[in-house]
């Protein structure tokens, strides 16, 4: 291939499937590089594929290096690959994990001044004892301190709330398990060009984790089933991805079990009913005005993840239907685009259908 940036990811991707992981293509901004083939649709309906064409994001993803390749010739320009979250064999679960002052000469930070570093196992750079860093919370260096950084959609927005705030998800993911008694395991690690972190955890099986944005904590964004990661050996705008000396290479571990409480929402109650009406006395309607309200107060950097939550909350009750134009209108009041927000509301409606559904039916 004429361009070494593709080869070199292709190269990564196929490793990867090779570990049962499903990739796609990205670009150096860490979106899916294949362009969606309903980009002229006047009005695009949602579609994950069914279409049978390229160009539907994660739901493109694959193992097979066949299907890989194909996704690869049809974005030359490709600089970079995503790992798609939630399939099996490892229902991935990644951790993003963000900080704004980042202790200079941390591993993935060369050329900056500070911490002294030495060459570990194998002459992968380490801490100064010599030992591999790995991210370990009770350790000195390990999760108390940190960099700053996102990935793409995965994990890919910057702006003051992603990682510009003085927010530090390092230090947040320690607090976290101290508060609820958990360990952070070693496992795969991923530098990121602006000094973040992605941890991936292995998950169980039928449990769909949502992808969420600051919700754990700030500095902390979630990669679950319809999300996915960039991977190690991936290019992007601002620099390369790669694993953390003395990570382990593709074997995530498992999520511990209180963390996974975490980062599962509560069941929702059974759907209710809501049809337009005069005025009553049951507060229902006034709480689903609210979400309108909710979605409209939404700032740059909010919008999305404000619209997908009212909407499933709307969906969860039933007046999903009903509200969805309302909830639409809200944020092209924000200046989300008419695309963006009628994909986002309808990610929304999938996603509460399918946790109304019994957890043998996720399988």
């Amino acid at each position: 291939m004429a361009n070494p940036s593709l080869a070199h990811a292709l190269a990564h991707a196929l490793t990867a499937a090779a570990h049962g992981f499903r990739v796609i293509p990205l670009t150096r901004a860490k979106l899916p590089a294949v362009r969606s083939p309903h980009h002229h649709d006047p009005a695009p309906l949602p579609c994950r594929g069914e279409c049978g064409r390229l160009g539907h994001g994660v739901h493109d993803a694959s193992a097979d290096p066949r299907a890989i390749r194909a996704l690869f010739a049809a974005a030359p320009w490709a600089t970079g690959y995503g790992i798609a979250c939630g399939y099996a064999p490892y229902h991935l679960i990644g951790i993003d994990l963000d900080l704004k002052d980042g202790r200079p000469g941390y591993p993935g930070e060369p050329g900056k001044p500070g911490r002294p570093q030495v060459a570990g196992a194998g002459g992968a750079t380490g801490d100064r004892d010599g030992r591999p860093w790995r991210p370990d919370a009770n350790r000195k260096g390990g999760m108390e301190d940190g960099e700053n950084g996102k990935d793409g959609t995965e994990a890919g927005k910057s702006g003051p709330e992603h990682g510009k705030d003085g927010t530090n998800g390092l230090a947040a993911l320690a607090r976290l398990a101290r508060e609820h008694a958990f360990p952070i395991p070693r496992t795969v690690t991923v530098l990121t060009p602006s000094g973040g972190r992605h941890l991936w955890l292995s998950g169980p099986p039928g449990l769909a984790v949502p992808n969420s944005a600051g919700r754990l904590a700030p500095g902390i964004d979630v990669r679950g089933m319809g999300g996915y990661l960039v991977g190690p050996g991936s290019y992007g705008s601002h620099g390369s991805y790669r694993l953390a000396p003395g990570s382990p290479a593709w074997d995530p571990a498992p999520v511990p079990a209180a963390l996974l409480r975490l980062l599962t929402p509560p069941r929702p109650p059974p759907p209710r009913s809501y049809r337009p009406g005069p005025p009553s006395h049951d507060p229902h309607p006034a709480a689903l005005e609210g979400l309108v309200r909710f979605v409209r107060a939404s700032r740059e950097g909010q919008r999305n993840d404000r619209l997908f939550w009212a909407a499933c909350r709307a969906y969860e009750t039933g007046a999903g239907p009903e509200l969805a134009p309302a909830l639409i209108d809200a944020a092209l009041d924000t200046g989300l685009p008419p695309h963006e927000a009628r994909a986002t509301v309808a990610s929304a409606a999938r996603s509460a259908a399918r946790h109304l559904q019994p957890p043998e039916a996720w399988a």
